[in-house]
């Protein structure tokens, strides 16, 4: 055998093992966000379908689902191509014992995972995407551009009414359940009901005058 096909066969071999371990890390943090909302209702097992993870032929993940919340943000968001989120699943997972979740790799897998939690109990559009990005905010302590920055702001908020803002929180804690189910409740009704949505959120934004 040519040393090339070699060399190819073993890169190969790597990249669908590093797929696989993805897949598995995926599956373990969907569900601690399936625990973590299971007030508001269950949001099913985790199919890699629905996000842009990619399959493996040759050495190229090449895959990319026609539905996900990174399709309609910035070509540079560290999401946006299907290599990146099984990166940031594999850089987590290695920083984990050190870090926890207080990494930007975290932040960018719970957003995916939380957007499509939200859209699976309801939510739609820039609602489930803010729901998702507020998510992996609070989460982490890192601060994504995906969403609405008002709806992002006002979940972590609400996150951390009436407690210390530390992100070491665990996804089975009791206070970390119930805060979820009312934040999701508050994101539901601005969804469903447009005058409330533009008075607790919309009257909120700051309007910079235009400079002449």
């Amino acid at each position: 055998m040519e040393l090339e096909e070699l060399l190819r066969d073993r890169e190969f071999d790597e990249g669908k093992k590093k797929l696989n371990d993805a897949i598995a890390i995926a599956q373990r943090e969907w569900e601690h966000v399936r625990y973590s909302l299971e007030l508001v209702g269950d949001i099913g097992e985790f199919d890699k379908e629905d996000f842009m993870i990619g399959v493996i032929e040759e050495d190229v993940i090449i895959r990319e689902p026609l539905l996900s919340p990174t399709k309609s943000v910035s070509g540079y968001s560290p999401t946006f191509y299907p290599m990146y989120f099984v990166q940031n699943l594999l850089a987590m997972d290695k920083q984990l014992a050190k870090e926890g979740y207080r990494t930007i790799e975290s932040l960018y897998v719970f957003v995916e995972l939380a957007t499509k939690a939200g859209e699976r109990l309801g939510l739609i559009g820039s609602f489930a995407m803010s729901f998702g990005s507020g998510y992996g905010s609070a989460r982490s302590g890192w601060i994504a551009e995906k969403g609405y920055p008002l709806e992002r702001d006002l979940f972590v908020k609400m996150f951390f009414k009436n407690r210390k803002e530390s992100h070491d929180w665990d996804f089975f804690w009791t206070s970390v359940r119930e805060n979820l189910n009312q934040i999701f409740l508050k994101f539901e009704s601005w969804q469903n009901d447009e005058k409330l949505y533009k008075k607790e959120v919309k009257s909120k934004a700051i309007v910079k005058p235009m400079l002449v």
